[in-house]
């Protein structure tokens, strides 16, 4: 199937991104077939045809740290002691969640996220999936859902051993890289771990084997608070990335998520393994746990991309609040703009080929069509120089009209393409009712 879209502002992003003002783009099946000035991308016979007048035509965004389950937690009654620490967000909070999904529960739960997803111009999420009381199976279940939606996800459990079912996270993660194989589509995968302080050696262990035989990497949570540090030195001696280097759990294919309360000799194992920095601001604030030396990391070399760790889908207002924190926990309003940009157009590309060989993130010919367009008529010129500025104060507050994954419409005049958005809704209200009975036992 071909689509042109045309008359619109087309940004092509990448090393060096072009502004047309009236620019068109040609898709051939999965992939970007041409693109440039609209009066010059010539549309095939049998094509489908969109009209991008009064709007911006460019990649779609990427997450890469997400938690879809999440979507469960929203409007969720707090604990009646509120949690006056990360330790007790996780216990009061997320631990007795994700300790009561069901198989329906994960599957809608991830429906709802990609939905927003969908919605918000995101088309690759890596998501870090957590429910302790139901692991085998769990991932085809988000697999189900993303085929559905029809986003790309990179998938993996965060195996942990706080309940004695570590062994289980590890089998899981492994079943499912086996199921996978090379012809990955849509879906590709990962090991997952839930963080240093509630994995022992074996199951650090496993996993390794299980990254190192299906050569994918980990993706775990890094010192997102000091009782990480705090912990790992008081069992094994040694701080978090440390241990991790230890065990061989890093490198280029692995991702490190938050990374708050690492010291300078960690970020030097990070910059020396090569291993990859996701940052997840609007989350880090929300816990309480401090801002990360992005900024340092980046002077350092090391590939920080961004995530939003389940707070939404919203990547244009993660990378705005990225920019702010930055520069505000800096003391230096000269800082972190052109940081948290790199971070989301650039990185999030570059780790997503990376770990998945995937070529999204940018309008190339050959490129996978994985396109959004935007409505937003520039009220001041737009061009290369001052782009990040229209997105970080403009396009964040613009709707996405058109949304397209792997060449397919998925959302098209702000409405879904061929999925039940009010069905699904009404049964995830349902199932989160229940779910929530169960948690007040």
């Amino acid at each position: 199937m071909a689509i042109l879209i045309k008359n619109g502002i087309l940004i092509t992003l990448g090393e060096r991104a072009q502004v047309l003002e009236n620019g068109a783009l040609l898709i051939e099946g999965e992939k970007i077939k041409e693109f440039g000035p609209t009066n010059k991308v010539r549309k095939p016979a049998g094509a489908e045809e969109i009209d991008a007048s009064g709007k911006v035509i460019m990649p779609g965004l990427i997450c890469a740290h997400h938690h879809l389950y999440s979507a469960f937690a929203r409007g969720m009654k707090p604990p009646r002691e509120p949690a006056k620490d990360f330790k007790e967000i996780l216990e009061k909070i997320w631990w007795r969640l994700d300790g009561e999904l069901t198989a329906e529960d994960i599957y809608y739960s991830s429906l709802v996220s990609l939905i927003e997803c969908v919605k918000k111009g995101t088309t690759t999420v890596f998501d870090h999936h957590e429910s302790q009381a139901y692991q085998l199976g769990s991932l085809d279940e988000i697999q189900r859902a993303t085929e559905e939606v029809g986003v790309r996800t990179c998938l993996c459990l965060g195996a942990s051993d706080r309940y004695g079912r570590g062994h289980q996270g590890v089998e899981e993660n492994k079943r499912f890289l086996k199921k996978l194989g090379k012809e990955r589509g849509l879906v590709s995968g990962m090991v997952g771990l839930h963080a240093s302080f509630t994995v022992g050696d074996e199951t650090l262990d496993r996993s390794v084997e299980v990254a190192q035989k299906y050569d994918c990497g980990i993706h775990l949570h890094i010192a997102e608070d000091r009782i990480d540090e705090d912990d790992s030195l008081r069992k094994y001696g040694l701080r978090v990335v440390e241990r991790l280097a230890k065990h061989s759990a890093l490198g280029e294919k692995s991702i490190a998520v938050h990374c708050v309360n690492i010291d300078e000799r960690e970020q030097d194992i990070l910059m020396e393994t090569g291993t990859n920095v996701v940052n997840n601001p609007e989350s880090n604030m929300n816990n309480a746990v401090g801002c990360a030396d992005v900024l340092g990391m980046i002077g350092k070399r090391i590939l920080v991309g961004l995530g939003t760790d389940g707070m939404s889908a919203d990547m244009l207002s993660q990378m705005r609040v990225a920019y702010m924190i930055y520069r505000h926990s800096a003391g230096d309003p000269r800082v972190g703009f052109s940081e948290a940009g790199e971070m989301l157009f650039k990185n999030n590309p570059e780790i997503t080929k990376r770990i998945t060989g995937w070529k999204v993130g940018r309008i190339e010919q050959g490129w996978l069509a994985d396109i959004i367009l935007i409505d937003y008529s520039p009220p001041t010129p737009l061009h290369p120089q001052n782009l990040l500025g229209h997105l970080a104060f403009g396009m964040v507050n613009s709707s996405v009209d058109t949304t397209i994954c792997n060449g397919k419409i998925l959302m098209r005049n702000k409405r879904l393409v061929g999925m039940d958005e009010e069905r699904i809704t009404q049964k995830s209200k349902e199932l989160s009712r229940k779910l929530w009975e169960r948690l007040s036992c």
